[in-house]
């Protein structure tokens, strides 16, 4: 999910703004490993849980245009 996600950003318009679940994981992830600088606010608790705020994806690295080289979509 996380390549598919950095496939995703890289014909996007930068800064994109992630709002589904998995997509905001994925974008964690890719941060983490350092392919994409993002900003992604920590989960706010609420009466039921939690609820994630959006996430904002500002850039893609070097080492992620050098990932997207390596695994290009399909």
């Amino acid at each position: 999910m996380s390549l598919l996600l950095l496939n995703k950003l890289a014909k996007a318009p930068l800064p994109a703004t992630v709002t589904s679940g998995e997509e905001i994981d994925a974008l964690r992830i890719l941060s983490l490993a350092g392919l994409v600088k993002a900003n992604i606010p920590p989960p706010q608790r609420t009466l039921t849980g939690y609820d994630q705020p959006a996430g904002l994806a500002l850039e893609i690295t070097r080492l992620g245009h050098s990932m997207l080289q390596r695994f290009p979509a399909n």
